[in-house]
């Protein structure tokens, strides 16, 4: 059996990423009070919540899902794609700068969560990609009837 819609698959590890990344710890903050570990959900002991993190992972795992079933409507979901890749871009630039604004009160350490949105990012494009064959070649079937 060939699987003819690769990008649904890429576009399910991506939303997968993206889930495991909620409650896995972004950085850890020292300081001379403690450890404080800050995550999306603020999971775990003396765990920090972050609403901004929060809301843009939540957004990408949910509009990757409704991207699989927008199957139909190939021009959407390549739309769609792109906006994924846009608020991923927001959410590594929002932890960056999330630790850069630590640096006169605590030594911030990231941690290798921070690679799950890079995985989801490399998925979405990948799919982008998969959705952009596929437009081509219903177009080029289209011409030839």
């Amino acid at each position: 059996m060939v699987l003819q819609r690769w990008q649904s698959v890429f576009l399910l590890i991506a939303a997968m990423a993206m889930v495991a990344y909620l409650c896995m710890p972004v950085m850890t903050l020292m300081n001379e009070s403690g450890v404080v570990s800050v995550s999306a959900l603020g999971c775990g002991e003396n765990g920090e919540a972050n609403y901004l993190l929060l809301t843009l992972d939540a957004l990408i795992a949910i509009l990757a899902l409704v991207t699989i079933f927008k199957y139909r409507q190939l021009k959407f979901q390549q739309r769609l794609c792109h906006v994924i890749v846009l608020l991923l871009v927001a959410l590594l630039a929002s932890v960056t700068v999330l630790a850069l604004m630590q640096r006169g009160h605590a030594i911030a350490v990231v941690s290798y969560s921070v690679l799950l949105p890079f995985a989801a990012l490399f998925f979405t494009i990948w799919a982008g990609k998969r959705i952009k064959a596929d437009r081509k070649l219903l177009s080029d079937s289209e011409r030839l009837r």
